[in-house]
């Protein structure tokens, strides 16, 4: 077969047209407990993402795939539209570790195989960083390896052109040591089809934690902006000056206002509030996945837009918080067209993200082609 030009390949924005949606199914493997805490939100996204498309569940094997179909038997939520897929994983953040898929001018799918290297080596990743290659096999469909360390969760098209990333995590030295900013760029360019790039400055795991909330990620652009359609962006917000978060917040909106679309427009603004007094982890994952009891609480980077669109459908992230409401308010007006779920997210806020980060979506395709 001829050596595929990845230029010919574009990533679709979230809201356009998708197969199903990825999960890597929690598991004990992790740490003691790990799995009882989280089963219960992934099996109401599962119930949820079912009805509008395939869901692909990443497991470590045939032994837990039997605990899995029983779950969902038993709790009247079935196998239909169900897939599994024996990948084992380090852990379950599907956005990070999975796949970025790219399509081609006749509909051809395809991945854009970025490397993984545990949020600059702060975890395990030696599974994680084998599983894009893993689901490529399964499907039959060819894979572009990237020299470059990057995460989906810093990855956000409006499909028309534009990307918008945060450089704090993908220029930061525990990733990409020595690559400039052109050079990554060029990189974007080549692999997800775009011809335009909004740079946002983010913030550093150090800095924020001097700050007093907790992000490994060294900011990832799903937690602080994202596109609602191919012109307008959400960012997090809150008018609380006294709020720590608000300096970051206050740094994204003025670059926002400075950003320029492919158009050569301004993209529409709209704010989203983020939790009230913020969500607290009591509890924090430490070295080797093992969990640590602190003396205070730890605040999240706990936000509403983490959300993910799936076909008809915006699943939303909660946290039984005053402005809880709000933020469906706002985001139902926005995709008018759809609908808005909520799910209950604080039991994965907890360790450090929400619905967006444990997702990915599979546009439509063709597959089994290569």
């Amino acid at each position: 077969m001829n050596k595929l030009e990845p230029r010919r390949f574009r990533m679709p924005a979230e809201w356009e047209k998708q197969k199903g949606v990825w999960l890597q199914w929690p598991h004990e493997n992790k740490n003691h407990g790990y799995q009882r805490k989280l089963e219960a939100m992934w099996l109401e996204m599962t119930e949820m993402l079912k009805q509008r498309g395939l869901v692909y569940i990443c497991i470590p094997d045939v032994k837990r795939r039997r605990h899995i179909e029983h779950q969902l038997r038993f709790y009247g939520i079935g196998l239909d539209n169900i897939e599994f897929h024996i990948i084992p994983t380090d852990d379950v953040w599907s956005r990070d570790n999975g796949p970025t898929f790219v399509v081609g001018e006749k509909g051809e799918l395809a991945i854009a195989n970025w490397q993984f290297n545990g949020w600059g080596g702060r975890y395990e990743y030696g599974l994680d960083n084998l599983v894009s290659a893993r689901i490529a096999k399964n499907l039959k469909i060819p894979i572009f390896e990237v020299d470059i360390v990057a995460e989906g969760g810093n990855i956000e098209v409006n499909g028309r052109g534009t990307l918008m990333v945060a450089r704090s995590a993908i220029l930061n030295n525990n990733r990409n040591p020595g690559v400039t900013q052109e050079q990554i760029e060029e990189i974007f360019k080549t692999y997800l089809g775009i011809s335009n790039i909004i740079w946002l400055s983010g913030m550093n795991a150090e800095d924020v934690e001097g700050l007093g909330w907790s992000d490994d990620t060294d900011t990832h652009i799903d937690t602080v902006a994202r596109f609602v359609n191919p012109d307008t962006i959400v960012y997090s917000w809150t008018n609380d000056k006294s709020d720590p978060m608000y300096l970051l917040f206050r740094k994204n909106l003025e670059e926002l206002k400075e950003a320029v679309l492919e158009s050569g427009k301004h993209p529409e603004l709209v704010p989203l509030p983020i939790p009230k007094d913020g969500y607290y982890s009591t509890s924090q994952t430490g070295e080797g996945g093992s969990i640590t009891k602190f003396s205070r609480a730890v605040r999240t980077d706990a936000s509403y837009t983490n959300f993910l669109i799936s076909n008809d459908t915006v699943l939303v992230p909660v946290y039984g918080n005053v402005n809880d409401d709000r933020a469906i308010k706002i985001l139902a007006e926005l995709f008018s067209g759809k609908e808005v779920l909520k799910v209950n997210s604080g039991t994965i806020a907890e360790n450090g993200g929400e619905i967006h980060c444990v997702t990915q979506q599979q546009p439509e395709g063709k597959i089994g082609w290569y």
